[in-house]
């Protein structure tokens, strides 16, 4: 009898106040994944919340384990996109400009198919504890836009606008006749402010709403409010999500990057 083989890869989305992560378990072949774990640091409470928070991962003894691949994937809403020419100056006065403060620790997400890389600030609490833990030590990072960006092919004969939404994070990348033009994340609280992201980003790229292409990820489902309020002023929606393996796109995209050797 051949002796069975076990693999084990753990995919952490971290932001500014909230952790989500999820395992994967591929056994002789068979893959099976966790529920997907969420813990948000209480805004009303939040340096009580954050040593609760802390003790909570040192403690997890999912996090605890030992794991064949561990990603952690920042949702960074301080982040700009660097042409790879430019990338010579410390990564901090790429960001000197943002709203989101303090700019401490800034690194780099090289993009696939487009010379430049998403720059972006990793001062967040969380992650030092979760860094802390051995078994996380050698995660591989990434920034959630990469992994949309990547991912895209675009038309070459279209304008498109690519959503992207996950843990009140909105996501906005934009092609136009298959080339990138437009990318950035949003804290998104309320059903208007994601409408009001989505249509400024296409009034400032003077992208038609009628014949914008319009592609949807993560959390927006078709039915949903956020959807009916977006299809009075955007005429082609596809939803990318129809299944629930697809709604949690971030997470599918970051075991997926076990299968390249660079992403």
């Amino acid at each position: 009898m051949s002796e069975q083989t076990t693999t084990r890869s753990l995919a952490i989305l971290l932001s500014q106040d909230s952790i989500s992560y999820r395992t994967k378990t591929v056994k002789s072949g068979e893959i099976t994944y966790s529920a997907i774990m969420h813990y948000k640091v209480d805004e009303l409470n939040k340096n009580k919340s954050v040593v609760e928070l802390e003790y909570e991962l040192k403690s997890n003894l999912v996090l605890l384990l030992a794991y064949d691949h561990v990603h952690i994937c920042f949702l960074s809403p301080t982040v700009n996109v660097v042409p790879t020419v430019f990338l010579k100056k410390p990564y901090e006065q790429y960001l000197t400009l943002s709203a989101y403060q303090p700019i401490l620790l800034a690194i780099d997400s090289p993009l696939k198919e487009i010379d430049a890389s998403l720059v972006y600030n990793i001062h967040y609490p969380l992650k030092d504890v979760l860094l802390s833990l051995p078994n996380l030590q050698n995660a591989q990072l990434y920034h959630s836009g990469k992994l949309l960006i990547d991912h895209i092919q675009a038309s070459p004969t279209a304008d498109e606008i690519h959503i992207h939404t996950v843990n009140q994070a909105l996501e906005i990348a934009c092609f136009s006749k298959g080339k990138f033009v437009f990318y950035n994340i949003f804290d998104t609280n309320a059903q208007e402010d994601f409408l009001f992201y989505v249509l400024y980003s296409l009034n400032q790229l003077d992208f038609n709403q009628h014949t914008v292409l319009c592609s949807i990820y993560g959390d927006t489902l078709r039915g949903s409010n956020y959807h009916k309020t977006l299809e009075k002023y955007i005429r082609h929606i596809h939803f990318e999500n129809e299944d629930q393996k697809a709604q949690h796109f971030t997470f599918n995209k970051l075991f997926e990057c076990e299968l390249y050797q660079e992403l």
